[in-house]
């Protein structure tokens, strides 16, 4: 059989389960998850590697109406996405039926009536779908998107995950792969530990906070054996930093805990890991702001 690669877009509304997706398909964690809409806020490339096959999936933010610099960003780079793709790869809670926003979509990625690239979809969830709904809420979204090409998967349980990667493969085009066989994604490791710091922060925070929550590197000083690493987590009021840092610093040295184990797995070396909290007035509609978290070119 020929070797095929290529790249898909996964494209979908906030909290579908793109991000857990792809970090089912890839089988490495490339993008953190959470329960929080939004959680995705830049494209993130897994590479999914196969005997005869490559395929790249861009994960996008989740596509909302924007309210914030940052929101609009988010929004723009999921547009992007679909710039010179092979495929298009949208994920639905199947849960519920296709609605407005979901048209809003289907425009996008039919913007003249013809596709963009050839379009699958993933009706995630399934799990929560009643059975007396499975058909009206499948063609809900089958006849939005014009297509037939769709699987039912639950990727918190890796199921049918398998069948969804045999349809992906099969839109893919002939040809040699486009990144090396060992890499999973093309993020550098400082963006994936920032990651993983949030991730902890939005884990165990409710309400605005998640929201108005960022991580910067600011130093990164690898030595023999270990990785000595310094960030800051930025909010936008003073409030959401006392609650960041909790009685004591308790919830900063949890977060903290947590996001050091992670990041140690991840690179396979010891971490010494440093965390502060700063405020940034309003950072979310500050273009300048965004640009050094590297939300915008």
């Amino acid at each position: 059989m020929a070797f095929k690669a290529g790249i898909v877009a996964m494209l979908g509304k906030p909290n579908v389960g793109k991000s857990t997706l792809v970090n089912g398909l890839v089988g490495q964690k490339v993008s953190i998850v959470s329960s929080k809409p939004q959680t995705t806020r830049r494209r993130v490339l897994g590479i999914v590697q196969g005997e005869d096959y490559q395929v790249a999936l861009i994960d996008t933010p989740g596509i909302h109406e924007p309210h914030t610099t940052l929101g609009r960003a988010m929004v723009d780079a999921a547009r992007q996405a679909l710039d010179g793709v092979d495929a298009v790869l949208y994920v639905a809670d199947v849960s519920k039926r296709a609605e407005a926003a979901d048209k809003q979509i289907a425009k996008l990625v039919r913007p003249d009536g013809n596709p963009v690239a050839p379009i699958l979809l993933c009706l995630n969830k399934m799990d929560l779908l009643p059975a007396e709904m499975v058909v009206p809420h499948v063609e809900s979204y089958t006849k939005l998107f014009e297509t037939e090409d769709y699987m039912m998967t639950t990727a918190t349980r890796l199921l049918n995950l398998d069948k969804l990667m045999e349809m992906v493969v099969e839109k893919m085009p002939e040809g040699p792969a486009l990144y090396p066989e060992d890499e999973y994604t093309d993020q550098p490791m400082r963006f994936l530990a920032s990651e993983i710091i949030r991730e902890q922060v939005l884990k165990h925070t409710r309400e605005e906070v998640p929201h108005a929550t960022a991580v910067v590197i600011d130093e990164w000083t690898e030595e023999a054996g270990l990785v000595r690493i310094s960030a800051s987590i930025v909010v936008e009021k003073q409030g959401q930093k006392a609650i960041l840092i909790g009685k004591g610093g308790q919830f900063v040295k949890m977060v903290g805990t947590a996001a050091r184990l992670e990041i140690q797995t991840l690179i396979e070396r010891s971490v010494f890991l440093e965390l502060f909290v700063k405020v940034r007035d309003d950072w979310r509609m500050n273009p300048r702001m965004l640009h050094e978290l590297e939300y915008t070119e």
